[in-house]
This record gives structure tokens, sequence and C-alpha cells, in this order.
């Protein structure tokens, strides 16, 4: 169980700098203010592009998680590593 959280904390982002990413089921491009949160996915695409969801500000009406993709150099350059809350 410890493991699993300590994977989920390593995973999640925290936006530093507004970016716009695509929807990967429509290609739709939506916007992500500074302060949301982000997963990390598992990608099976190139290295060179990052996969994540929304932990907070979820799409509820488009039903599942919604996945974004963006260049992974750029998602790095506008989020950092969230920290836990105590």
């Amino acid at each position: 169980m410890h493991v699993f959280q300590e994977t989920q904390v390593n995973k999640t982002r925290r936006v530093t700098q507004a970016f716009e990413a695509k929807l990967m089921a429509s290609r739709r491009r939506e916007r992500f203010a500074a302060g949301k949160l982000l997963m990390l996915l598992d990608s099976p695409e190139s290295p060179v592009r990052s996969m994540f969801v929304r932990i907070n500000g979820l799409r509820p009406t488009r039903g599942v998680e919604c996945q974004y993709i963006i260049e992974s150099d750029e998602l790095n350059e506008k989020t950092e590593m969230a920290r836990p809350t105590p």
C-alpha cells in the first residue's frame, strides 16, 4: 500500500504556468491554469510526449476521466512535482 501511494505522489504534478494540451479523444485543446493538479499516466506513446488526467476540475459531463497529451519538455517546464499534503 505504501509503495502505491509513493508512486502516485511521484506522478502528481502542479501547474506553475498556464498551458494548453490536446484532449486525446477529440484532439481539442483545453487550457490548464496555474495551481491545477495533474496525474501523469504511463504512456505507450513516444517518450517525447506525456499523457495525463486532471485531478481537480474533472469534467463529469464527459463521462470517464479525460486524458490529455502534451510534449514532455513543455509539461516539465510548466509544472512541478506536487508536494504531498500533510
